[in-house]
């Protein structure tokens, strides 16, 4: 799948906007054309409240993990669909580190064994110093069982 530049950059400028913390959001697109992107939806970062009611459950902040709040996704999954489109990708930032599909983005990103959001990839965005320092997107591989992660040019 290949992400508009201009859909890039949107994402690119909330993460960089929200630098130290972790930015999240979403890209959507038509139902019916598989690889069609078209809008950008961030959302809040909601870690921090996570880490403050039960720090030893929760204990990344919002410096360095990201947690969307359910109910706005699930309000924004039924709005999108109320136009036949859908969530195709799940962006967020990582605060002076490598761009990569790092071992907690993987276990959130599998539920049983399972990818957890079927069909959807991950656009994982590295930032540094207020400045973009690379990005990948990570596709689920339904024969191997696995993500592959591809650089974002």
């Amino acid at each position: 799948m290949k992400i508009p530049r201009e859909i890039l950059y949107r994402c690119y400028a909330h993460c960089i906007e929200l630098y130290p913390e972790e930015a999240c959001g979403f890209i959507s697109g038509p139902i019916e054309v598989k690889d069609a992107l078209t809008s950008v939806h961030r959302m809040t970062n909601v870690m921090d409240e996570y880490h403050a009611q039960e720090p030893e459950t929760y204990p990344r902040t919002n410096l360095n993990g990201f947690m969307i709040d359910f109910k706005r996704q699930k309000s924004l999954e039924e709005g999108l669909l109320e136009h036949w489109h859908k969530i195709k990708i799940i962006y967020h930032s990582h605060s002076d580190g490598k761009a990569h599909f790092s071992k907690e983005d993987r276990l959130m990103a599998f539920h049983d064994g399972e990818p957890a959001y079927r069909g959807v990839s991950y656009l994982v965005i590295a930032i540094k110093n207020k400045k973009l320092n690379g990005a990948v997107l990570a596709n689920f591989n339904l024969d191997k069982k696995d993500f592959e992660v591809l650089k974002v040019d």
